[in-house]
């Protein structure tokens, strides 16, 4: 039977550069999103928020396939300060941030451990470097490398949790999240970004794609617990400096 990889968030950028990958690598990429993703062997119409349902069909898809990885991808980011978001709000992106990925491991657990496969975790870099206007975002990313870490040990030896850390990457969010510089035009914001990161140029969705792909394989057996950032090494730098 040919092995599967379950995918949220898989009709977005970074979404579908990890189908396109996964298939690539040899496997059948199964996505899940609000929207159908347009390049998954097989799609999944499913609101992360709703946990109940996310085990549902975590469920159904441990029955009918063998599972190499599970890749949660999918993620909230609403424009907002401290104090700014409301609490149902919160909620909401602590449901679809964090608690889907828990969710979907809870019902392919056993799935996972039978094929040696992992788990990887999209976060970013806003987990440990931020900026204003991006706290709910930020503080669920910084839990979601927090259930990685903690993920890691409980399910070793049979299951590796790892996470992949971007910086900025030319994807629809990160042109939304402009939004939070009012007169600053895109081609500005773009500009801007690619002076701040060491390799001067702003990260492609299959740059994501191509790290997970290496979590995921057999290159990468005694990694665990671990955060890989694939940021073009923005974060190198000293904002004091």
């Amino acid at each position: 039977m040919r092995r599967a990889v379950v995918i949220t968030g898989a009709a977005g950028g970074i979404g579908q550069a990890l189908c396109e990958r996964a298939r690539a690598d040899g496997y059948l990429a199964i996505g899940i999103d609000l929207r159908p993703s347009p390049v998954s062997d097989i799609s999944y119409e499913l609101d992360l928020r709703d946990s109940a349902n996310v085990i549902r069909l975590s469920h159904q898809i441990s029955e009918e396939f063998e599972l190499k990885a599970v890749i949660h991808n999918a993620a909230a980011q609403p424009i907002g300060g401290a104090g700014q978001t409301p609490i149902a709000e919160w909620t909401d992106i602590l449901r679809t941030n964090v608690i889907a990925v828990d969710a979907l491991l809870s019902a392919t657990i056993h799935n996972l451990a039978s094929n040696e496969g992992s788990v990887v975790a999209i976060s970013s870099v806003h987990a440990r470097a931020t900026t204003g206007g991006l706290t709910a975002y930020a503080a669920t990313k910084a839990a979601l490398e927090g259930w990685v870490r903690s993920a890691a040990l409980d399910l070793g030896p049979k299951i590796r949790v790892n996470a992949v850390s971007p910086g900025a990457i030319d994807t629809a969010k990160l042109r939304e999240g402009f939004q939070r510089w009012e007169g600053a035009s895109v081609e500005d914001r773009m500009a801007a970004l690619r002076s701040r990161t060491a390799l001067e140029r702003i990260g492609s969705p299959s740059d994501v794609a191509a790290a997970v792909s290496f979590l995921i394989s057999e290159e990468a057996t005694f990694i665990s617990g671990t955060v890989i950032t694939v940021d073009g090494g923005a974060t190198a730098r000293l904002g004091s400096e």
